[in-house]
């Protein structure tokens, strides 16, 4: 899992995530970059921030990835055929300045590549139905895609 190297925390993701591991809904090893997060995991491994080759090698073992909404880290999740699940930072928990987050996890999720959590109590729910559910195969030449996250960029 990892939520990028944003300067804002996103204790929410965290704290859902070790309730989740402690109640055992979630079975699976959890190792978690959480960056500038206070918020301490104590039912999974984590690290504060951790360079590219070592993120490559995470991402390389995971069956799913659990990330922000980071253009970045989306992609490179899929391009190694990961199962992906989006959570958008929100401007009202401090996790970012602004919900463009949620606009860019929309567009993944409507070409058919993700799973989006709006609601971080559904969290689990959406574990659930991502382990069983069929994505769309990413394929590089993603220029209407990327054409539809670069517009709403610059226009907001």
């Amino acid at each position: 899992m990892t939520v990028g190297t944003q300067k804002f925390q996103f204790n929410r993701l965290f704290k859902e995530l070790d309730k989740l591991k402690e109640e055992n809904e979630i079975k699976e090893e959890i190792i978690a970059q959480i960056g500038i997060s206070d918020y301490v995991p104590s039912n999974y491994e984590f690290v504060k921030f951790v360079d590219g080759d070592s993120i490559n090698k995470y991402l390389e073992k995971c069956s799913i990835l659990i990330t922000h909404s980071g253009t970045s880290s989306i992609i490179q999740g899929l391009r190694l055929s990961k199962r992906v699940m989006v959570v958008p930072r929100l401007a009202q928990y401090g996790e970012h300045v602004d919900d463009h987050q949620v606009e860019i996890a929309k567009t993944f999720e409507e070409s058919g590549y993700v799973e989006v959590v709006n609601d971080i109590n559904s969290l689990g729910e959406k574990l659930k139905l991502l382990r069983g559910k069929k994505y769309e195969k990413f394929s590089s030449d993603n220029t209407e895609l990327l054409t539809s996250i670069k517009t709403f960029l610059v226009t907001t």
